[in-house]
């Protein structure tokens, strides 16, 4: 026992002596350096966070400026630190490490300032030659076959001892998930020759019996002492992930105990076995849900502010067991661009235009139908959304009906989510005429009128997530997987009702790549098609189910949605006669622009990687970027794309914590040329557009049927450094 004291001492030392910091008196020597030589097995990293000795802080050290922590030598503390060293290599099976520590001045005149040198010889491994597993007989053979998957692969290897425990811990928890609710830790004898640095292993598993569940009782608490509960027995019965008759499995309990506190109707939840003198037998067991319940109503209001969203405000309102049966309803209310909005929000046509932005909608959720793994909802819904420099959306109603499934076998929390939904919504889409005429050819003004008429919306869709990361707001190792496919059918068109398939996904993934440095990336990609019907299709596709690419979570180069196809209206053009009397409209490149409006493309491809470390001063908040964006978005099959239509634009950043996530600066260099697009002229004396694109060949720009207009047009170069920088400002890291 004393033994295990010691080692647990050692193990939780580094901690705490970093929480108090190597204090400095005023004879102290201050930090200024930590190495380590010898480290063949491990970097300096792993090294480093098994000790307590550090050196001060980067502005102290190397800019001399008194800002940051100060860290002094602790002769007992790098005593301990050599023993905690060589602990670390034990437990990874390296038992005859020697560690020295070496203390040098900074310099042969200055001794208040000095490094730390720890002096590392590994020495050869111990090697598990012989390795016994017993008490496995009266296992099913496929349970058997498994648990010694997990454990055979250590014969003839190191003996880490944090490696076999994390495996002999596998193969509990396999047997607890498998019906055997009493499996325990095994008896280990365990044996080490260190002359001849070998390892004798014996490992004897006790499984006890296998079990079913019998009884599931109930003890239910109301949100006050004397209050009886709001939702019964019968209803918590059908939230459960286990019912009577059930094999045992550990994870059951544990799913059930996440869910019913994902509710968030419950205060206080216990899903565990009743005591073993309760039981009925040790291949029939009683399980207790214990619960405490919570207050059903709550209210959240909150107000903000975002570079395009300007000054925004939201409520929800939520009654987790209305009408009974734990279902849940949540009313919910957003505004934004109320004011403070910015000179390039204002000056936006469609944003003007957009006025005040809203979302209301109330959702109701049946999570005791099917279980609060299978999780029906319907919502109805009115909105006005506008994006930026591209579309306004008005929906004065709308509809969804969404049945939600968690397929992940984890405990803790979700991390597989299958999404089915269909929505519903009479509105209609606003977007500059131009818009229209290019991807459309509807170049009258009456015709893009008629286009923009309330009409319905259709859209089925099928989402399914992955979350592996270790933090929901900033991320720092892990994965993300994410993918949709919308099928819808509108009947914008002044053509008839058309239909449209969508499908994007993206993925992320995030390293650590020492204590304070970690590397993010992230690849994202997207297709739009006409039709996926029997009844066949027309090529339109509403502006709000195209792609768009730019802006502070996309390519960072490149302005909210301004990568790729743009058109252009001008205010001028020249007029230039044909020998048949024709008159040919261009606008030249020094034309001015009046409004440019991203048309959006059906083919996306987005790649980000980033690098991202903590700050060498105030590094608690603060954490520094460099990046890299690249993407491309075109439309299939009028344009082609090679590797010379990539852009790619790098960039630096810094991100400040606050409750909310990060909040993030970046900038980033665009090297390439404004694109070149289609220019258009409104005449509003003949009710059209009028292409004046360079090159045009169309009489008086009146475009013919089945022709478009060339984009060939390029506005004014941007000339100076800062015009070729552009600034993002957010909330939460890009990805």
């Amino acid at each position: 026992m004393r033994r295990l004291a010691l080692v647990a001492v050692l193990l939780l030392a580094p901690g705490l002596a970093h929480a108090q910091e190597l204090a400095c008196g005023p004879d102290g020597r201050e930090i200024v350096d930590v190495d380590f030589s010898g480290n063949l097995r491990f970097h300096g990293g792993e090294l480093e966070n098994a000790i307590v000795t550090t050196p001060s802080s980067w502005l102290r050290r190397v800019l001399h400026i008194p800002v940051g922590a100060r860290h002094c030598l602790d002769s007992l503390e790098l005593m301990r630190d050599e023993v905690r060293l060589r602990l670390f290599y034990r437990l990874r099976g390296l038992y005859k490490t020697t560690v020295d520590a070496a203390v040098t001045p900074r310099s042969p005149t200055d001794s208040s300032a000095v490094g730390v040198l720890f002096r590392i010889v590994e020495g050869p491994p111990v090697i598990i030659d012989t390795l016994d597993i017993s008490g496995l007989d009266s296992v099913p053979r496929g349970i058997r076959d498994r648990a010694l998957r997990l454990l055979t692969p250590f014969r003839n290897r190191i003996y880490n001892k944090l490696l076999l425990q994390a495996a002999t811990d596998s193969v509990v928890t396999l047997l607890q998930n498998t019906g055997y609710a009493y499996a325990a830790e095994p008896l280990r004898d365990i044996s080490v020759d260190n002359a001849s640095d070998r390892a004798s292993v014996q490992l004897t598993f006790l499984p006890g019996h296998r079990a079913h569940i019998v009884r599931v009782d109930y003890s239910l608490q109301g949100n006050e002492p004397n209050e009886p509960p709001k939702i019964d027995s019968t209803t918590v019965r059908r939230l459960l992930s286990f019912h009577k008759g059930d094999l045992y499995r550990q994870t059951d309990l544990l799913i059930s105990q996440r869910d019913l506190y994902g509710l968030e109707t419950y205060r206080h939840v216990d899903v565990e076995l009743l005591p073993d003198s309760l039981q009925p037998s040790d291949t029939s067991l009683a399980v207790l849900v214990r619960l405490g319940e919570a207050k059903m109503n709550s209210m959240r209001a909150g107000v903000g502010w975002a570079s395009l969203d300007c000054a925004r405000a939201q409520a929800r309102y939520t009654d987790r067991d209305f009408l009974g049966a734990a279902k849940r309803l949540e009313l919910d209310g957003r505004l934004s661009r109320i004011a403070l909005c910015t000179p390039e929000v204002r000056h936006d046509i469609i944003s003007s235009r957009a006025g005040l932005n809203y979302y209301v909608s109330g959702t109701l959720r049946f999570p005791a139908l099917f279980g609060p793994r299978n999780v029906p909802s319907l919502t109805l819904f009115s909105e006005r959304t506008s994006e930026f420099q591209t579309y306004i959306r008005y929906t004065p109603i709308g509809g969804a009906a969404q049945l939600t499934r968690d397929l992940s076998p984890r405990v803790f929390r979700p991390g597989l989510p299958l999404t089915i939904g269909y929505r519903i919504e009479y509105g209609r889409t606003d977007a500059d005429p131009a818009v229209f005429c290019q991807i459309f050819n509807r170049c009258s003004l009456a015709d893009i009128a008629r286009l923009t008429r309330n009409s319905y919306l259709q859209v089925a869709s099928l989402a399914l997530a992955r979350d592996r990361t270790d933090n929901l707001l900033d991320p720092s190792r892990g994965s993300q997987e994410h993918v949709e496919f919308r099928h819808g059918l509108t009947a914008q068109d002044t053509g008839g009702a058309a239909q449209f398939s969508r499908l994007f996904a993206d993925a992320a993934v995030y390293r650590q790549l020492g204590v304070n440095t970690m590397l993010a990336a992230r690849l994202e990609g997207g297709t739009v098609v006409a039709g996926f019907s029997f009844r066949g299709a027309t090529d339109f596709v509403p502006p709000q189910e195209r792609l768009y690419a730019g802006g502070p979570n996309s390519v960072r180069g490149y302005n909210q949605n301004l990568l790729g196809p743009i058109v252009y209206i001008v205010r001028s053009f020249s007029d230039s006669l044909t020998p048949s009397g024709g008159h040919i409209y261009q606008a030249r490149d020094t034309a001015t622009v009046a409004q440019f409006s991203p048309t959006g493309g059906n083919t996306l491809l987005v790649g980000n990687l980033e690098l991202r470390r903590r700050s060498p001063f105030l590094s608690d908040i603060l954490q520094l970027a460099a990046f890299v964006d690249a993407g491309v978005l075109w439309n299939r099959p009028k344009e082609t794309v090679s590797w010379s239509s990539v852009r790619l634009t790098p960039g630096i950043g810094v991100r400040v914590q606050s409750p909310v996530g990060p909040f993030r600066v970046d900038v980033a260099y665009n090297p390439y040329a404004l694109a070149t697009g289609a220019a258009y002229f409104s005449d509003p004396t003949a009710n059209v557009l009028r292409c004046v694109s360079p090159g045009n060949t169309f009489d008086r720009g009146e475009i013919t049927a089945g022709s478009e207009c060339p984009t060939t047009f390029r506005a004014a170069k941007r000339s100076s450094l800062f015009s070729r920088l552009t600034f993002n400002f957010s909330i939460g890291q890009a990805f």
